[in-house]
């Protein structure tokens, strides 16, 4: 789930801004719509990855992303987990910073942040469960 929050567009291709320390928050309830990105494998490897380059899976044009930001992979038993791909501006998974190359296990409702972009990982259950609640 990418989470509402400031957009930084990128000035001109190859371009990165270093991400300020906390990128302020939209304020009440409504004052923007998150948007859910479903997480498929590409049948021609086993990961998914997020940047701002077009050749991710997932393409999220912000100047604090990386060309590749992050790496999710999911196992044969359906778990997720995600590693930082050395990217520029560095990611956190529960306001804690990913060490770059190394894989850490994704949880519903696990936090993240990729440069200044936030998203939520939810599976599908959590996902409706959340769509409910806000109803």
């Amino acid at each position: 789930m990418w989470e509402p929050g400031e957009w930084h567009p990128p000035e001109r291709a190859g371009h990165t801004l270093v991400a300020a320390a906390e990128a302020p928050r939209p304020a009440g309830k409504g004052a923007a719509e998150a948007l859910a990105i479903a997480l498929t494998r590409n049948p021609r490897r086993p990961y998914v990855t997020v940047g701002r380059g077009p050749e991710n899976d997932v393409v999220i044009d912000d100047a604090t992303l990386s060309r590749i930001h992050l790496v999710l992979m999911r196992s044969d038993d359906g778990t997720w987990t995600i590693r930082d791909a050395g990217s520029s501006n560095g990611s956190r998974l529960a306001d804690r910073r990913l060490e770059p190359g190394k894989p850490e296990g994704l949880r519903c409702g696990a936090r993240l942040e990729a440069g200044s972009v936030r998203l939520t990982f939810h599976d599908p259950a959590d996902l409706l469960m959340r769509l409910q609640a806000s109803s």
